[in-house]
């Protein structure tokens, strides 16, 4: 049972939707700002961009360098394209708390102005 305010009213918790007086179990009286946390059916979500829609990622490979020679790298630098490799990429985007993966991908879109159509989570 949902306590708001005089008008109490119950409240089924596996869909949410309010059940009409009739016969039924009360299992609990929650208070109201409880009881949206009930039924919140939110997941955490990593988002990532589907690499399909990457182009040109690569990564420096730094493992045989030494950390003098680490320090002191020049990016720029002709010297070192040997060291850079092409790299199969899943940019991460963003961990967002959603109901689906969907609405995850919407979410991440939205906050870091990603085309949510080249987006996709996997729940964690």
């Amino acid at each position: 049972m949902l306590e708001d305010g005089n008008e109490p009213s119950v409240i089924c918790l596996e869909c949410g939707s309010e059940i009409e007086f009739g016969d039924y179990e009360i299992l609990a009286r929650l208070p109201c700002r409880d009881f949206s946390e009930l039924l919140t059916k939110k997941q955490k979500y990593v988002v990532c961009m589907d690499e399909s829609y990457v182009r040109d990622a690569q990564v420096l490979d730094t493992s045989d360098l030494s950390d003098k020679e680490f320090n002191n790298i020049d990016f720029m630098s002709c010297d070192i394209d040997e060291l850079w490799h092409d790299m199969e990429p899943n940019p991460f985007i963003a961990i967002i708390e959603a109901e689906s993966e969907d609405e995850a991908c919407k979410i991440a879109a939205e906050q870091k102005r990603y085309d949510k159509r080249c987006l996709y989570a996997v729940k964690i």
